[in-house]
């Protein structure tokens, strides 16, 4: 055995050393993209015709769409996001319109529908083209016609490496995807890998960013081995697992080969679980695999059944439309298109320019698939893998089991931020709302692991220092993971983290009389003498005492108008201490269960954001919209429903699903409202979005609910507004 696995890994060794002559191969498809532009002299004259016609205002906005070779859900996608921008009156008064492009995998075809849309001077942005490997010599052309190029499936890490201005990520790249995997694999408790992967540019880049993460997290890679895509029968290559020690395959490949090699993988005996990339995820893996598939883990970035009115409406459009339900391809051309309508609506104008730089600065947004924000190069941040398993012939999500990896990245971002600081002869002081150093992961305590935002983990001696620079009250982060920790102790931690996203000096509070109010007052006052920020509190009167003073004429006008009872003293407790805590503090922290109406509380945190006032809220968990800025919520695992639990039946390693769910159930879940960060000027950098699992979305409102109050008398006039904002469930 050891004889064996000295063959392969030798072999690996060989053929990772080979690699630079691969990627020679991408470049040579550069520089045959490079000679397409010639002087340059024609395709600078496409770019000054597109900036002409962008310039004048007339006519359609133009978005080419190159067809997927997978199937037609990825245009489809695109064209129902087009009729809804048209019907909400087009972008910038101009009607948008979708040009098809052949797609295909062949460089030849796929050249000629890139310089055609070039070619086009109404064409402001181009979608598709279904692998990195068009999409990195594609660009070359792009940049030099100056259209925004918006590939929505390609990873590699090329893609954004030539300072293109043009070229903007839909998609985390090969790093981030292999870290991502990495962390899951380990904390479902595999230490020792077998890794195979096909002979092409991706899969040989993705295989060798994961073993290095893998090593990283102290997994050991005991099997590795390519393999030609095209081939049909791996049992030769399979065979050689025979006698090795190993927890799970990582694969990288096609679906199609990944399929077919799986099925013999199964055929010869072996049951051990199998990771993938993305692209297992596309096409009809399930279906080509069969039985064979179960228990493949592979990443994705959309799922059906997310909850959420945004994602519900997008399913309910979609069938309506196509009378069948979107997949992950028309979901990636859903988000991609309203992301190009927003960079539009943001820029006020459609010259290439102006596009470009507009992507790469304007505020994060939220879209089916996640939260889009980019910084200088064009990568994206903020959107991440979440993790399926394919169980039964259908793809499941397993909930909470990206919670470690987003807070390791968060933590070696902020580690990379100060060290980009600390270079800068004058280092500039925060922007308001901006997101101080925190160390968060469980992670990477003790031991940092690499991250998506640095090419190197950070250097031991920088996270010594930084922890040695941190707050009195800088928590005990490996007691994340212990179930011993009380739910006070869980609690600190979080507002902690809360205090380190929101960096506010004076907390506000409102409290009801019960147990939950008592241990949010505790709480709050041991980190502020901790941590040196104030704490204000207002506390409920109990649900049978009386009203503490009369109304005024004004106050009772607006309290019955929201539907508040005048005889109601917590409620009308309730509109008082917002009113007056909107004034005194620069951020809220909602107790979930204060026993008042979630409409109503919903109303007056939203009113807050007028204020410039953030409200959080830390909660074991949270279905009901209260208006919240942030939340942090319990990540784990749903036990008692059964089906949850058996998705991680036969992919875990020497655990059980409830040891697992131990391992994350303090773990928190960081929810934002975009749309309340934008409000409230909160625009932290992009690489500390990894933190942020998913958008806010709030309920929708009736226009009646959404029309603002006449103010009042100016001495009356913010306790006014506060009450106008209470509106009935």
């Amino acid at each position: 055995m050891l004889a064996r696995d000295r063959a392969v890994t030798a072999g690996a060794r060989a053929e990772r050393r080979a690699y630079p002559a691969a990627r020679a191969g991408v470049l040579a498809l550069l520089c045959a993209a490079l000679a397409l532009t010639g002087c340059g002299r024609e395709y600078t004259g496409m770019g000054d015709a597109r900036a002409a016609y962008a310039r004048a205002g007339v006519g359609p906005v133009v978005i080419a769409a190159v067809e997927d070779p997978l199937g037609p859900s990825f245009v489809q996608g695109i064209e129902l996001a087009v009729r809804e921008i048209n019907a909400g009156g087009g972008l910038l008064g101009r009607p948008v319109q979708i040009r098809r492009f052949p797609g295909g995998a062949d460089l030849r075809q796929a050249r000629r529908s890139a310089i055609a849309a070039a070619q086009d001077p109404r064409v402001s942005a181009v979608l598709g083209h279904r692998t990195s490997e068009l999409a990195v010599p594609l660009s070359v052309i792009y940049e030099r016609a100056s259209v925004l190029f918006m590939p929505s499936f390609a990873t590699a890490e090329q893609l954004t490496r030539h300072g293109f201005d043009f070229v903007l990520r839909t998609l985390p790249d090969n790093a981030a995807m292999a870290a991502q995997t990495a962390s899951v694999a380990k904390l479902f408790g595999h230490a020792r890998i077998a890794v195979l992967h096909s002979r092409d540019d991706y899969a040989r880049e993705l295989a060798f960013l994961f073993e290095d993460e893998a090593r990283a997290r102290g997994l050991r890679i005991v099997f590795g081995a390519s393999f030609f895509a095209a081939e049909t029968n791996y049992r030769g290559l399979l065979g050689q697992l025979n006698g090795v020690d190993f927890d799970a395959v990582y694969l990288s490949t096609e679906h199609l080969s990944g399929a077919r090699l799986v099925r013999q993988l199964r055929e010869l005996g072996f049951v051990q679980p199998v990771f993938g990339s993305d692209r297992l995820a596309y096409g009809r893996y399930e279906e080509l695999a069969g039985d064979a598939g179960d228990r493949t883990v592979a990443p994705g970035v959309y799922d059906v059944h997310t909850p959420g009115p945004r994602n519900r409406a997008f399913v309910a459009a979609f069938r309506a439309a196509y009378d069948v339900a979107p997949d992950q391809s028309a979901a990636q051309g859903y988000d991609t298109a309203r992301l190009f309508a927003d960079i539009v609506r943001t820029a006020g104008s459609t010259e290439p320019r102006v596009l470009a730089t507009t992507a790469r600065y304007a505020p994060p947004r939220a879209g089916v698939t996640g939260i889009f924000a980019h910084d200088p190069q064009g990568n994206v941040y903020g959107k991440l893998f979440e993790f399926r398993v394919l169980r039964f012939d259908r793809w499941w999500p397993l909930p909470g089991v990206t919670a470690p990896y987003r807070l390791a990245s968060f933590r070696a971002a902020r580690q990379e931020m100060a060290r980009e600081q600390a270079q800068q002869v004058q280092t500039p002081a925060p922007a308001p709302g901006a997101m101080p150093d925190v160390a968060t992961a469980p992670e990477a305590a003790g031991n940092a692991a690499p991250s998506p935002v640095a090419a190197e983990p950070p250097p031991a001696a920088d996270a010594e220092r930084a922890t040695a620079a941190a707050p009195d009250a800088e928590p005990d982060l490996q007691a994340m993971t212990s179930a011993r920790l009380s739910t006070a102790e869980r609690n600190r931690i979080w507002l902690t983290l809360a205090h380190e996203i929101l960096g506010f000096e004076r907390l506000g509070l409102v409290v009801p009389r019960t147990s939950a109010g008592g241990a949010a007052v505790g709480l709050a006052r041991t980190l502020a003498d901790a941590r040196g920020f104030t704490v204000d509190i207002c506390e409920l009167p109990a649900p049978d005492a009386h009203a503490a003073e009369p109304l005024n004429a004004i106050e009772l006008t607006r309290r019955e108008r929201a539907g508040i009872s005048a005889d109601n003293p917590v409620e009308q407790a309730a509109v008082r201490c917002w009113t007056r805590l909107a004034r005194d503090t620069d951020a809220m922290l909602v107790v979930p269960d204060s026993g008042l109406r979630p409409g109503l509380v919903r109303r007056l945190n939203r009113t807050l954001r007028s204020f410039g006032v953030p409200a959080f809220a830390l909660a074991q968990s949270l279905d009901t919209d209260l208006g919240l800025t942030l939340a942090l919520v319990a990540s784990g695992v749903d036990l008692d429903d059964p089906q949850v639990a058996l998705r991680f039946n036969g992919v875990l390693k020497g655990l059980r699903v409830s040891a697992l769910n131990r391992q994350l159930t303090n773990l928190p879940a960081v929810s934002a409202d975009l749309d309340a960060f934008a409000e409230l000027g909160i625009r932290p950098d992009p690489r500390l979005l990894s933190l942020v699992s998913r958008a806010i979305e709030p309920a929708l409102l009736t226009p009646a609910q959404t029309a603002p109050t006449a103010a009042g008398a100016d001495a009356a006039a913010p306790a006014a507004g506060a009450a106008g904002a209470a509106a009935n469930d």
